[in-house]
C-alpha cells in the first residue's frame, strides 16, 4: 500500500516496499504518477519514492544564474543545501519507516531542473549508484564549463539521459543549447569509461512524462547494468 510521509515542506510518496534492498527516488510532481509507482515497483522490482514540494527554481540551480527566460528571477544555487538535506534527513527518515536495509541500492530520476540536478549531485557525491535525467536543464549557465573542468569520477552504476526532439527549437533562446549541451555531456560521461545511454524521443519538454519514465525505468533496472 502507498504511504505518504511529509518532511518539513516536502511530500514523499511511497510505494509499496517491494525490496528492501533496491530503491529509487523521484523528483518530480507526483499527481502525474499517483497512479504508476504501485505497479512500476513490482515491474522493475525497486521501492519508488516520489518526492515533491521543493522550490523548483532554486534547490536544483548548483550556483547563482541570471533568471531564464530573461526577466525571470534569478537562479540562488540552493543545491548544495538540498542535496545535504536529501543526505542528512530525507532519506534516512524514508528509509528507516519503509524498513530498507542499510547501504541499498539508491537510484536518482529527476526531469528538467530535477534532471540537472541529478547529474550534478552524482559528480559530487556516490549517495546515489545510478541516475536518470529526462530533459536535463543543460542549458544552465556555466554548466557545460563546469563538466569540462571537473575530474569526473569513476562509477559503479549508469547515467541515463533523454532528450525530445523538439527541445532544442524553443522560443526560448537560452533553451536551444540543451541538444548540444546533452551530446557533450554524454561524451564527457563516455570518455570517463562510465556506462551511458541516450534517448533521443519525439516531443518536446513536457511530452509523455510515464513512457519517458518508463524508459528510464528500462534502462536503470535491466539486467545489463546490474553488477
Amino acid at each position: 500500500m502507498k504511504k505518504t510521509i511529509k518532511i518539513g515542506d516536502l511530500t514523499c510518496l511511497c510505494s509499496t516496499p517491494v525490496s528492501n534492498s533496491k530503491i529509487a527516488y523521484i523528483l518530480y510532481p507526483m499527481d502525474i504518477l499517483n497512479d504508476w509507482i504501485e505497479s512500476a515497483a513490482e515491474k522493475y522490482g525497486a521501492t519508488i519514492v516520489v518526492i515533491t514540494g521543493m522550490d523548483w527554481q532554486n534547490v536544483f540551480s548548483p550556483w547563482e544564474a541570471p533568471g531564464v527566460p530573461k526577466g525571470d528571477p534569478d537562479f540562488k544555487g540552493e543545491s548544495p543545501e538540498f542535496l545535504k538535506l536529501l543526505q542528512e534527513n530525507v532519506i534516512p527518515v524514508i528509509e528507516n519507516s519503509l524498513h530498507i536495509a542499510d547501504n541499498p541500492e539508491r537510484n536518482l530520476v529527476g526531469v528538467s531542473m530535477s534532471g540537472l540536478f541529478a547529474l550534478w549531485q552524482w559528480m559530487e557525491c556516490d549517495t546515489f549508484r545510478s541516475i536518470a535525467s529526462l530533459s536535463g536543464s543543460f542549458w544552465y549557465e556555466g554548466f557545460i564549463n563546469w563538466m569540462e573542468k571537473i575530474k569526473i569520477p569513476p562509477k559503479s552504476g549508469m547515467g541515463f539521459f533523454l532528450l525530445g526532439d523538439k527541445e532544442s527549437k524553443s522560443n526560448v533562446r537560452e533553451f536551444n543549447t540543451v541538444g548540444v549541451n546533452t551530446d557533450t555531456i554524454v561524451s564527457l560521461l563516455k570518455s570517463a569509461g562510465i556506462k551511458v545511454v541516450f534517448r533521443s524521443v519525439p516531443g518536446n519538454h513536457f511530452s509523455d512524462a510515464v513512457p519517458r519514465l518508463e524508459m528510464a525505468f528500462n534502462a536503470l533496472y535491466s539486467s545489463s547494468y546490474q553488477n
